[in-house]
């Protein structure tokens, strides 16, 4: 009997954990679908599998090529159209974590957009704004490598790449595109949605975030490498589990009912916190950091809705805040943390990733969006979201009104 290819393995691995990340993408659009009102669903459906397309094509054409090409510590420049002996698994896997990240960047600003900015903008996070912030952490070269920097910052599985990044480019969408016509009138009405479709992508997503942790092992089938798998997907699950449950009980107490939607909204937060140190805490630390990232995001959730953010899938606490705080949070308990021996070392680099994360989506997509708005292809004129951008951006119409039958 031959020898085990242990380099196939990994490779099958981790092509078999990027297929099951995507499961949070098309997770995210399932709540989106089901926190929307009906009469826009298809804009919702298009828009999340048309940035699957999109950020492919931009990251096949140079998106990679920025984020792990060998140029300089700011920006890769080599394996543009995947040429010069790219590795196709490594690549992969790259994709669907830029693909989870544009959909979180983009995915705020439902029942109100556009879906031609909506595309464009995608290209250009997916494209541009996506793969530099990943040089910076994740490539050998990058100023933040955990490995051969001299300013490591510790973030295994994307708290601050994917889902900080995305958050703030997702937080300035709704600075620009602003709420709802009529969200904060007394008049307003939530329509009808579809709780089903929240509760299965709210699912969807925790399983996505499995794979997530688990294909960020390049050497799985190494020795004792089982393990350290196991532990990553316990830490996320218990983090997932103490912030959800936390959540429950908070809401509870708060407005004497059970809120669902609230307890699904804090498990992915929790996970999205975790994400970050998820190879190196012992599962203390994974509960810990739940709870606490579940205090924040209710916070922060009450917070926003107090100054009026119309932010109805919960982008900003369940994303933005929750991946500064994984970031924050591995700074301080990680191997590379305060308690990890590396001294103060470890929450100042992080620290400083996380600034640098955020303003970088801000400097991008704060004057795209105001350009887009500008020329009027950010957001759909009012009368269509009074009446369904189905109605007039799609040929399906919802199936209440005029029906079109696919030949």
């Amino acid at each position: 009997m031959g020898a085990v290819d242990l380099e196939s393995v990994n490779d099958v691995f981790t092509v078999l954990c990027g297929v099951w990340v995507l499961f949070f993408k098309f997770g995210f659009a399932f709540v989106e679908a089901g926190k929307t009102d009906p009469h826009h669903t298809a804009n919702v459906f298009l828009k999340n599998t048309a940035d699957t397309f999109i950020s492919l094509v931009a990251f096949w054409l140079h998106g990679y090529a920025f984020a792990f090409g060998e140029h300089n510590s700011f920006i890769g420049g080599q394996f543009f159209l995947t040429l010069d002996g790219t590795n196709m698994t490594h690549f992969f896997f790259n994709y669907v974590r830029c693909a989870v990240a544009t959909t979180v960047a983009l995915g705020a600003v439902n029942e109100r957009t556009e879906p031609i900015g909506y595309l464009i903008s995608g290209y250009v996070f997916a494209g541009f704004v996506y793969p530099v912030a990943c040089h910076w952490v994740w490539d050998q070269q990058g100023i933040f490598n955990s490995g051969n920097s001299s300013f490591p910052v510790q973030d295994f599985a994307g708290s601050g790449v994917l889902f900080l990044l995305g958050g703030s480019a997702a937080a300035m969408s709704l600075r620009i595109i602003g709420p709802r016509a009529g969200r904060w009138t007394p008049h307003f009405k939530q329509r009808e949605h579809n709780l089903s479709l929240t509760v299965l992508g709210s699912f969807m997503q925790m399983v996505g975030f499995l794979g997530l942790v688990l294909g960020s092992y390049s050497s799985v089938a190494a020795l004792r490498e089982g393990q350290m798998a196991a532990l990553c997907v316990v830490n996320v699950l218990l983090a997932g589990a103490t912030a959800g449950l936390y959540s429950l009980v908070i809401m509870r107490m708060h407005r004497n009912y059970y809120d669902l939607d609230n307890m699904l909204r804090a498990a992915v937060a929790g996970m999205v916190a975790v994400s970050a140190g998820a190879d190196t805490y012992i599962p203390g630390l994974a509960i810990m950091c739940g709870a606490t990232t579940s205090l924040i995001f209710l916070g922060v959730h009450f917070f926003i809705t107090r100054i009026q953010v119309d932010d109805p899938l919960q982008v900003i606490p369940v994303y933005l805040t929750s991946g500064a705080w994984g970031l924050l949070y591995a700074g301080l308990f990680s191997d590379q943390g305060v308690l990890g021996g590396r001294g103060q070392q470890g929450i100042r680099n992080n620290g400083v990733a996380m600034l640098v994360l955020f303003l970088w989506a801000v400097a991008i997509m704060h004057p795209l969006f105001c350009v887009f708005k500008f020329f009027r292809v950010l957001r759909v004129p009012r009368f269509m979201e009074k009446h369904g951008i189905d109605k007039y951006r799609h040929e399906l119409r919802h199936p209440h009104g005029t029906r079109k039958w696919l030949n």
